[in-house]
């Protein structure tokens, strides 16, 4: 074993070395993608020795499969977890109940996906798996996309007296979902635009105020 990853691990390090290759390999792989990015990077972004990848995680595959699942745990743990427990009581209820649900989820959602440096590195990560997805896609679909795509078309489907799994559903949900990432992954934009250098915590939330809102507003477009 090499000596400098030896003496890591005999001063108790190996959580720390394997959280610090984890929130590089977000950033790294997030800004370059899975093959534009070599193991000697993210061991110096993460500022370890390049044996910690394959002892700690097999590989560059291994770590970039890892930063999935820590990924899809850290938004099912923040957001995910609680609104699919409400939404599962709100489905049994009225119409009114399941818009002031659907507001707040998509309030909370997109506060989870906008604003803060690790928020900007998580949606620049799933955007990339949008475009080309690779073996991680299957995490990423599983764990987050499809479950927050169910849970909010029970609700679009509750408002528009619609099946959640009818195809207008499915479009008007995805139409709901894709305003929020729009805000996160063309930031850069909405910044240029504003007139800004970043968003504060008050104008993040302001955006996800609106975003609740414009959910509601979208099923009632599509309702008429």
């Amino acid at each position: 074993m090499n000596t400098t990853l030896s003496s890591e691990m005999n001063q108790g390090n190996e959580d720390s070395t394997q959280t610090r290759l984890l929130e590089a390999g977000l950033r790294i792989f997030g800004l370059h993608g899975y093959e534009g990015v070599r193991t000697r990077t993210l061991a110096d972004e993460a500022g370890v020795n390049q044996s910690a990848i394959p002892y700690y995680f097999g590989g560059k595959k291994g770590l970039y499969l890892a930063v999935t699942r820590r990924l899809t745990a850290a938004v099912h743990d923040e957001f995910l977890k609680q609104a699919l427990i409400e939404t599962e009581v709100i489905q049994k209820r009225s119409k009114a109940e399941a818009e002031v649900a659907l507001k707040e989820v998509m309030t909370q959602f997109s506060k989870t996906m906008i604003g803060n440096y690790e928020t900007n590195a998580r949606s620049l990560f799933i955007a990339r798996e949008q475009l080309q997805p690779t073996e991680a896609y299957d995490i990423l679909y599983e764990q987050f996309f499809l479950p927050l795509h169910q849970m909010i078309a029970v609700l679009v489907g509750k408002l528009m007296e619609l099946d959640a799994n009818d195809p207008k559903t499915i479009l008007i949900t995805h139409a709901i979902v894709g305003q929020s990432i729009a805000f996160s992954v063309a930031k850069e934009t909405y910044l240029r635009r504003q007139g800004m250098q970043d968003l504060d915590e008050a104008h993040v939330a302001l955006i996800a105020k609106e975003l609740g809102e414009m959910s509601i507003r979208t099923c009632g477009d599509y309702s008429n």
